[in-house]
């Protein structure tokens, strides 16, 4: 479990993100300002930390000089700041993204996970051999997945999207977090094209009735098994 580190002196933010990442099965901690993060991750160390940059007391500013003297920890401004050169300031500081008040509380999400994945790889998968989930088995070294003992072929794209939704049984992932995994271009594709091709993946792992991946209305979507 990915521990977070939420810093804003506004409530209403940081219990905004603290919903949207525990959703995620994400630990999260709130401070409300450079200060008391400071303190609070001497004792708790996290994962990674997303700060504002005006607050009382210590700034974000300050928050992350003093912080990276001790850590290497990936930080997120999270700021009403937007300007370009409040941007590379900000990055210049020491943080390894930038996202601008008011935010829309998936992407900022999608941008957390796409930085841990990143920073400590894929964490949850190291060691293995295979995922499984019902009667699905996903061998990791082969690259080949098994319905019920017989073989399922799947394009480059459906392996990824497959590999993603196994390592997070579950949790509730956005069509953001799944392009971050699974699509190898720049541009972020049509919400149609991501539906086109979850649904021929679905298509490829269901087994009659058993259907592993569940679209949540309005968030995305989960895999899990339902027997």
């Amino acid at each position: 479990m990915y521990k977070i580190l939420v810093v804003d002196d506004e409530a209403k933010i940081t219990e905004l993100l603290k919903i949207y990442l525990e959703m995620q099965g994400m630990e999260v901690r709130v401070a409300q300002n450079g200060k008391e993060a400071l303190e609070d991750f001497s004792v708790h160390p996290a994962d990674m930390v997303i700060t504002d940059i005006m607050m009382p007391v210590m700034d974000g500013y300050e928050f992350v000089d003093k912080l990276r003297g001790k850590s290497n920890v990936p930080v997120m401004f999270l700021t009403a700041k937007g300007d370009v050169p409040d941007r590379i300031r900000g990055l210049n500081a020491g943080a390894d993204d930038y996202l601008v008040k008011p935010f829309d509380p998936m992407e900022a999400v999608a941008r957390v996970s796409a930085t841990l994945r990143r920073v400590h790889g894929y964490d949850l998968v190291a060691g293995q051999k295979e995922l499984t989930c019902g009667d699905l088995k996903l061998d990791l070294s082969a690259k080949r997945l098994y319905k019920a003992g017989e073989p399922v072929e799947l394009t480059a794209l459906e392996y990824k999207m497959l590999v993603y939704f196994m390592e997070n049984q579950g949790r509730v992932l956005t069509k953001n977090q799944i392009y971050e995994a699974a699509w190898d271009q720049d541009k972020f594709p049509d919400d149609n094209s991501i539906m086109v091709a979850i649904s021929k993946l679905r298509s490829k792992i269901s087994s009659g009735d058993r259907d592993y991946v569940t679209t949540i209305r309005g968030l995305g979507y989960r895999m899990e098994d339902k027997q």
